[in-house]
């Protein structure tokens, strides 16, 4: 914008930080999809596992109180089975997690840092570039 000189750096430079550009990317709606599908079929899966226990007893306690070894019912072993089935999907979801959320949001976080950054530059040069022009003022 001067005459002749050096071009000002931030011509071409990244685009300005917007705080919903990083939720606008495919990279974010890709992770918002597959934590939304993980979080349904993980509460599907622990709902339903319930959901079939407390239906079995209700509906058919015969089932329920038939020993398998001592004093170890089907019932029992499937109430025990409940907390085996949380340890799973709790399992999953960190597995999840670290291999699919995780390496997504570093990117988007580098990303946002380097938008915030560029930003910060950009108005540390704005600033000194609209002292100069005041300074330096046409009669």
């Amino acid at each position: 914008m001067g005459l002749g000189g050096p071009p000002t750096p931030y011509e071409a430079g990244p685009e300005p930080a917007d705080p919903h550009s990083v939720s606008r990317r495919p990279a974010y709606q890709t992770l918002r999809r597959s934590h939304r599908r993980f979080g349904v079929r993980a509460t599907a899966v622990a709902v339903g596992g319930f959901l079939l226990y407390v239906l079995l007893s209700s509906f058919a306690p015969g089932l329920m109180n038939t020993p398998l070894s001592g004093h170890l019912t089907l019932g029992l072993a499937l109430g025990l089975g409940q907390f085996v089935l949380m340890g799973v999907v709790v399992w999953c979801y960190l597995v999840h997690m670290r291999t699919q959320v995780t390496p997504v949001v570093r990117g988007l976080r580098g990303l946002v840092r380097h938008q915030e950054t560029a930003a910060r530059e950009r108005a540390a040069f704005e600033a000194r570039t609209a002292s100069r022009e005041q300074e330096f003022r046409s009669w």
